[in-house]
């Protein structure tokens, strides 16, 4: 599959079966990332928020850059893009990744085995670097050679599924609400990729200020 992004309807959504394949990548998250719901409005518009608020300026830029660097194994540049993300969260969501990340410190076998994630392991062991979840999830999918665009699609699908109380995902007939919320991503997964064709140039991100 293409980097090419295709416009899917709310109900028509092309990747959605890839997406929640690579969200989970054998890794069970029991606790929300940065985004959580917790039903004092309905979901689509709660979801909105976050994908303009924080995916859509913080961290769909953010996966794109780790996920280029991730197949050249530049981590001292992945790890600083992290750095970058743990400045521009706000504690409370700064606090959640870091807590959903651990899914992903301890997760399969297969990655403990794959030597630049160990290295990068590593470097969160160390403090260097905190290892928040968008990192890991982006150089998890990198290291497995997963199309990009579908990564940054999975990688929302990630946060929509793990912020959604577990009350909420037990009751039938909730399925139609979720998609209606995750069909919003789709723009700006489109726009994303958009704004950093341009950067992506020479083949890898620069690295820029928030």
């Amino acid at each position: 599959m293409s980097d090419t992004f295709h416009a899917a309807a709310p109900d028509e959504l092309d990747g959605l079966s890839l997406a929640r394949f690579v969200s989970r990548l054998g890794v069970e998250a029991t606790t929300p990332a940065t985004f959580v719901w917790n039903g004092e409005r309905s979901l689509a518009p709660a979801f909105d928020l976050w994908l303009i608020g924080t995916f859509g300026p913080i961290l769909a830029p953010a996966l794109i850059e780790v996920y280029r660097l991730a197949t050249a194994y530049r981590l001292d540049e992945i790890a600083a893009i992290d750095r970058r993300i743990d400045a521009s969260l706000d504690a409370a969501a700064k606090t959640r990744s870091l807590a959903a990340a651990k899914a992903f410190l301890e997760g399969k076998d297969e990655m403990k085995a794959n030597r630049e994630w160990t290295r990068f392991a590593d470097l969160v062991a160390r403090g260097t670097t905190p290892g928040h979840t968008p990192t890991l999830f982006a150089l998890q999918t990198a290291l497995y050679h997963l199309p990009l665009v579908p990564t940054l699609a999975a990688y929302a699908w990630f946060e929509l599924e793990s912020g959604l109380p577990r009350s909420y995902r037990d009751l039938a007939g909730t399925r139609e609400e979720v998609l209606r919320a995750f069909a919003a991503t789709l723009p700006h997964v489109r726009v994303a990729m958009e704004r950093d064709r341009d950067e992506f140039a020479d083949g890898f991100p620069r690295l820029r200020a928030i």
